[in-house]
């Protein structure tokens, strides 16, 4: 599979820098970078594996599970490479978040399986080659989407709430919950971008 090296080291240079929070870790993975591109095919293709699986072992929240999306590539080649380790990235990425709810964690064992299946297509386009690739690829993704679908089982419900006029998400969150703490958690889930004044209906956990 030929890949353009600058594309995919540019892709995991950004989630290195947006995901990594441990100093000594983004600075481990900027050399990693650094040496990547001249190294052999087989070696770089082990070496971004390694720096999406690191990258993805630093994801904690949605946000930063939503971070990990492919870059538009047309190249075909380039195209498959970068399928293949956004399966991986988003299978490692998926069981690591606190999904604080069961809609957002059935939203990402979807999002975890179209990618998988994207991956596998592309590394059976490998032959032969690809074989151990395909089985270890098809193993990460079942064992995600198993882990995410019993994360989703005993995630928080969510249900629609609606107050006729617009509210802080302070004083929502005491209503609802009994502590104004919750306001932030109220807005995440709503997608509010005016935590100062909600909208008039949305979505919140039902506990």
């Amino acid at each position: 599979m030929s890949a353009d090296r600058a594309v995919i080291l540019t892709w995991l240079s950004g989630l290195v820098a947006d995901l990594i929070g441990d100093d000594l870790d983004r600075r481990d993975a900027e050399k990693r970078l650094a040496v990547a591109e001249g190294l052999g095919a087989s070696a770089f293709a082990a070496e971004a594996l390694s720096l999406m699986r690191i990258s993805a072992e630093s994801v904690s929240s949605p946000v930063d599970f939503d971070r990990l999306a492919a870059p538009s590539v047309a190249d075909q080649g380039t195209a498959d490479a970068v399928a293949i380790l956004l399966a991986a990235g988003l299978a490692v990425a998926g069981v690591k978040v606190e999904w604080p709810s069961r809609p957002q964690a059935r939203s990402a064992r979807s999002r975890i399986a179209a990618a998988g299946e994207g991956a596998l297509t592309a590394a059976s386009r490998l032959g032969a080659e690809g074989a151990d690739l395909y089985t270890w690829l098809a193993n990460l993704v079942a064992v995600s989407v198993r882990v995410v679908s019993e994360i989703a089982a005993n995630a928080v419900p969510v249900v629609r709430v609606e107050t006729k006029i617009s509210l802080p998400s302070t004083a929502l969150a005491y209503q609802l919950y009994g502590d104004a703490g919750r306001a932030q958690g109220l807005v995440d889930i709503a997608g509010s971008a005016t935590p100062l004044l909600m909208p008039a209906a949305f979505d919140a956990l039902a506990d």
